[in-house]
């Protein structure tokens, strides 16, 4: 008889309740109560709630009893009724809309497969009922499926894993006093505990289950089964088979399979641990027929591999061996799910994306785009630009030999990257699959020279030779691409020793073949290290290949390299081959035909102004407006030693810039474009349209690392008179300085060519950094693994987020936008966003007050805005 306090208080709303639906919602309730003690009744209760509702036309009552009936079924190890009547639940809940009840049919299918050991499905299944629930704000239920993944990562022995997510869980069921969730917590818990050896704890809360359930229940004799392992663990054995027998008896009472398993594994394994094999295998045959009747594959998993062990005992090796096998293929079976899962994940996002809008897709899509392009202009720009400038600025301090060949080391890596990044950042050549190949002059005894420089100090830690060898057939100055050839080499030469721990590496350039006007040189990278294994020959050109997944593990690398050396190659009429000996060495061989350069005796032009323009320099009072000081020492030092007589002042944001550009007057203003208190573009145009002549026409060159079209088009726009890219090249500087203060016809020629597209909103100046992992480091004690795990959270969970409040914008469902926000808010913290930059807090209030809701829509294009440049940082540092 059915005596809780929730069960009565239940029957009396029900005597007082006189609505047909109000009083099936009721009798739902009181069979969601009884199925925690009598599983066929509750089953019984859900079939006459289920044939009530259809009589009188009440969907959510029928979907709910499906719903009860498909829990009841996986209790009684019914496993496929249960799926049946829960897909029925599901297809009621799309169609009357009622997400919570998919939600819940979600995640009991979840629970459903997640004993049938089909981990793809389980993980699918929570993902979409966690997604809803976060849609929900529902945070209890949030818990309950992040319960329900940790089981699955204790499923596939992930046991610390497995313990945060369920330790996580404990204060919201805590908190709610929802006791059958409690309960369950407390047996993940001490099962976690008890397969990580720690029993303990895993004794606490099995105990403590015993104490919080009522007898006769699963949760009841679940605790007791736990209880008896625990005892059996610590070789307490006659309470560990006392236990055992007991929760076994009463688990047969139930009909409980999960329980009964248990113990008749634990029972066989005291016995054997006692010699009375006869026992012994009577438990562990037991079992193993139940574990088959109810397809619990991860038992019978364990049950096969403690008969194997029983069977060798035995000295029946015939049987031991097949068991073993079974177990083998079994457990290889199981956790090989977990390369479904991902695949699942994908799959689930996908469909989620491909719902959207086709036109919303699409300027999403260009405005992620534009903004990643952005971004990445200005966060590779920027530190490049001190890079080369601060290189620059030392080889004109007469630097020792030895520093002399490093710093042009530098210098020519940091110029072939800005090339590289400059195609990079060229949307047009990568959607067109084009990268211009060039035809300059170059030296290949120079090209030689910069990669043997850049990969010494590889070699010589390695303590392996790096040879060079130049055909002296080979003329001196070839008409070519240099950087692309400098790329490969660098590829070649540097993976050739990153797999040579003795010997040495050798470049060997030779003259294949002479057909004028066409040079053919074959470039052999030789190398002593590990060799190729065959198998892996034919695709070690392919993306993303090493040979074998344990040279990753050893090597590291993403395994593109070669394919760009390859596509590389052919884009410049090559081709690339490779020959390998295991443990004897490697040979990568690429031909790349060239030109003979028709001038050989190259002389380096000294300045690309002439005297008069020199002269005119000097005289110039130039303001340097830079927030970076390394920026501003790169750029003042190297106007000082190139043209000494300039005057240089300095400003360090915008705003300051325009009050000394009205109180005193220069020749040029050299603007940095994103500044704090002001950036560079709205400084310009508060000069240009509010300060008197001649201040207003005072000559502006834009500094910048933006360099996209749409960026310099805004420059022109807001009224500046030329622009140069940063890292900037000094030549360069000085051309576009005397350009503006000569007759402008430069500037002119500048402004005609720039595109007319319609100007854009501007976005809010965000810092340089909106990320602050010091917050996560403290909370994580330091640990990279577990700062990793959170960031990918936050990269997963945050745009749902964003783009549910996208969405209740559109039909101004603010309660749905005051939930998300709330639920961003701690997460964007968490990731060291300040509030100050996000707003996060003011759109959760301003969402809850009318008066405030035209706030809204620019809070949020901001909030976007922000958030698209924090998934960038959190990306490239996970």
């Amino acid at each position: 008889m059915i005596d809780t306090p929730r069960y009565k208080e239940l029957q009396e709303l029900l005597a007082r309740q006189t609505d047909e639906k109000g009083r099936i919602d009721i009798q739902l309730d009181i069979a969601e109560e009884v199925k925690n003690f009598e599983v066929e009744e509750a089953a019984q209760m859900a079939n006459d709630i289920i044939g009530h509702s259809r009589m009188i036309g009440y969907p959510s009552g029928i979907g709910r009893g499906l719903l009860l009936k498909g829990f009841c079924n996986r209790l009684k190890g019914e496993y496929d009724a249960g799926i049946q009547f829960l897909n029925e639940a599901l297809t009621i809940a799309h169609k009357i809309h009622d997400r919570n009840m998919e939600a819940t049919a979600l995640y009991y299918l979840g629970n459903i497969y997640r004993d049938l050991g089909e981990l793809a499905n389980v993980l699918t299944h929570y993902e979409k009922a966690l997604a809803i629930n976060e849609e929900l704000g529902e945070e209890y239920y949030q818990s309950v499926i992040l319960s329900s993944i940790s089981n699955l990562l204790y499923d596939l022995g992930d046991y610390d894993s497995a313990l945060e997510y369920a330790l996580k869980c404990l204060p919201i069921f805590e908190r709610v006093h929802n006791v059958n969730s409690l309960l369950n917590n407390y047996n993940t818990l001490g099962n976690i505990y008890f397969k990580k050896e720690e029993f303990k704890e895993a004794l606490y809360y099995f105990e403590e289950n015993l104490k919080r359930s009522d007898p006769d229940t699963a949760a009841f004799v679940m605790a007791e089964s736990g209880i008896g392992k625990v005892y059996f663990k610590t070789q307490d054995f006659d309470n560990a088979k006392k236990f055992l027998t007991h929760a076994l008896v009463e688990a047969q009472k139930m009909s409980n399979a999960e329980v009964q398993i248990i113990c008749h594994f634990y029972l066989g394994r005291l016995y054997m641990d006692d010699d009375n094999y006869r026992m012994a295998l009577k438990a562990l045959d037991a079992a193993y027929i139940l574990a088959v009747e109810y397809t619990r594959r991860h038992d019978l998993m364990s049950v096969h591999e403690m008969l194997s062990v029983l069977y060798d005992k035995m000295g029946d090796v015939p049987k031991a061996f097949h068991h073993l096998k079974s177990f083998e293929k079994l457990k290889e079976d199981i956790f090989q799910q977990t390369t479904l899962n991902k695949l699942k994940n994908l799959q689930v996002r996908q469909e989620t994306e491909l719902a959207k809008k086709e036109k919303e897709v699409a300027e999403r899509t260009a405005f992620l785009k534009h903004q990643f392009m952005a971004n990445m202009s200005h966060e590779i720009r920027t530190p490049m630009n001190a890079i080369v400038g601060l290189t620059r600025l030392l080889l004109t301090k007469e630097p020792k030999q030895d520093q002399l060949r490093y710093l042009n080391a530098i210098q020519l890596s940091a110029d072939n990257l800005l090339v590289i990044v400059n195609d990079i950042l060229d949307l047009s050549k990568i959607e067109a699959g084009k990268i211009v190949i060039e035809h300059i002059d170059f030296s290949i005894c120079e090209v030689v020279q910069s990669v043997r420089d850049m990969l010494m100090l590889k070699a010589e830690e390695k303590h392996i030779e790096l040879r060079t060898f130049i055909d002296p057939l080979i003329p001196k100055r070839l008409n070519g691409d240099p950087t692309r050839l400098n790329q490969i080499l660098i590829n070649l030469a540097g993976n050739a020793i990153k797999f040579t721990d003795k010997g040495y590496v050798e470049m060997r350039v030779t003259l294949q073949k002479n057909e004028a006007p066409k040079l053919w040189l074959q470039f052999d990278i030789v190398d002593t290290g590990i060799g190729i294994d065959a198998e892996y020959v034919d695709k070690i050109f392919d993306s993303f290949t090493q040979a074998g997944s344990d040279t990753t593990r050893k090597f590291g690398g993403t395994g593109l390299g070669l394919t760009i050396s390859k596509q590389l190659s052919g884009l410049m009429g090559g081709e690339i081959g490779v020959q390998s000996v295991i443990d004897k060495g490697t040979t990568f061989t690429t031909v790349i035909p060239f030109e003979e350069a028709d001038v050989q005796e190259f002389v380096k032009q000294d300045s690309v102004l002439d005297n008069n323009s020199m002269l005119k320099l000097n005289t110039l009072k130039v303001l340097l407006v830079e927030d970076n000081e390394f920026n501003r020492m790169v750029a003042e030092d190297t106007l000082k030693e190139t043209i000494p007589g300039i005057t240089i002042d300095i400003a360090v944001n915008g705003l300051e810039a325009v009050n000394r550009v009205k109180k005193e007057m220069f020749d040029i203003v050299l603007m940095d474009i994103q500044m704090p208190v002001m950036d560079g573009v709205t400084a310009t145009k508060t000069i240009r349209n509010t300060l008197p002549e001649p201040a207003r026409s005072v000559k502006i060159i834009a500094m910048t690392a933006n360099v996209l079209q749409e960026d310099v088009q805004q420059y022109f726009e807001a009224g500046m008179n030329a622009y140069v890219s940063k890292p900037f090249q000094p030549d360069e500087l000085l051309l576009k300085m005397d350009s503006v203060v000569s007759d402008n016809k430069t500037q002119n020629t500048e402004k005609q060519e720039r595109p007319a597209t319609a100007k854009e909103v501007p976005l809010p100046i965000l810092p340089d950094h909106v990320t602050d992992m010091h917050f996560l480091k403290q909370l994580t004690s330091n640990n990279p693994e577990k700062q990793k795990k959170y960031i990918g959270m936050f990269l997963e969970n945050a745009p749902k987020l964003l783009d549910s409040i996208d969405k209740a914008l559109i039909v101004k469902d603010y309660p749905t936008i005051k939930i998300a926000a709330h639920s961003l808010k701690p997460q964007l913290s968490y990731m060291g966003v300040k509030e100050e930059i996000s707003k996060i807090f003011l759109i959760e209030q301003s969402a809850g007050e009318a008066a405030h809701f035209d706030t809204l829509p620019q809070l949020i294009i901001n909030l976007k805005h922000l958030c698209i440049k924090a998934f960038e940082e959190l990306k490239r540092n996970n």
